[in-house]
């Protein structure tokens, strides 16, 4: 039983899985295999490989890269590339660096254009730019907010509308060239997933375009995919020769890790090797 999408601590201000809890809840879930999948980081891979090696259960390389393609937002997965190697380590500083840089210009450009941006000055770190839009969101009246969207997704969808020059996330196929340079793989995170900003249900054509970018494999096997979006996706990962993932997501002890099967998940041969 395999799970492939699990963020641990490294993942900042934003998951709580220590690597060694992890690893014995995984064991004790009947997992042989886990991806520790931080945002943006491989800082807790190495850790909880050791803590897994202990408990008997094999801890897969990989990382979350928040990217763009076609115009949307995207998570890309990167598996089975070594946790320290330079290329991936300066990729992963790239997106930190855009992002706080692009943070920077928005505070300067948003209240330059009205909007109000209270406390986020007020801070032991730079904002991220997904905290510039919840607070623009959480204090403004933003026109076109869709009712009952959250603060992260109306303020990020009203930047990527009204201020999409300040905002340059790393692409999609940056990300595959350096996943494929390194030997590893690159597979598009939650493609049926309909919640936020940066889970923007993928399209067929969406699925085709980067599949043709050189996309690897998509993750079908997720908590929220219903078995239409299951049977969907499994037929556009047949028709684009994509590699099939699943994984939980997980975040914190409190939100159950999950247990795809082995057979289901034809990355995990490619992983193994």
């Amino acid at each position: 039983m395999i799970d492939l999408h699990i963020h641990t601590n490294a993942t900042p201000h934003h998951a709580t899985w220590t690597p060694v809890a992890l690893a014995v809840a995984a064991a004790a879930r009947g997992l042989t295999m886990i991806a520790v999948t931080d945002h943006n980081t491989t800082a807790n891979v190495i850790t909880t490989a050791m803590a897994g090696m202990h408990y008997g259960v094999r801890v897969i390389s990989g990382v979350e890269i928040d990217s763009a393609f076609g115009g949307k937002l995207w998570h890309t997965l990167v598996y089975g590339v070594d946790p320290e190697a330079p290329a991936l380590l300066d990729l992963c500083a790239e997106v930190v660096q855009r992002n706080a840089a692009d943070a920077a210009q928005l505070m300067r450009d948003l209240p330059a254009a009205g909007f109000v941006l209270p406390g986020m000055t007020d801070r032991d770190r730079p904002p991220t730019v997904a905290e510039v839009a919840t607070t623009l969101a959480r204090h403004n009246d933003l026109p076109g907010r869709v009712v009952g969207e959250g603060d992260e997704e109306a303020g990020m969808r009203f930047i990527l509308t009204h201020f999409a020059a300040a905002y340059h996330p790393v692409g999609v196929h940056e990300i595959i060239s350096v996943a494929h340079d390194l030997g590893g793989l690159a597979v598009l995170a939650h493609p049926g997933r309909e919640k936020g900003i940066y889970a923007i249900p993928a399209t067929d054509e969406d699925i085709a375009a980067l599949a043709a970018a050189g996309l690897d494999g998509i993750e079908v096997y997720y908590p929220t995919h219903d078995a239409a979006t299951r049977a969907r996706l499994l037929n556009a990962a047949a028709r684009y020769g994509l590699l099939v993932s699943g994984g939980s997501d997980s975040h914190h002890p409190h939100q159950d890790l999950a247990a795809w099967r082995e057979q289901d998940l034809t990355i995990v041969a490619q992983l193994r090797g």
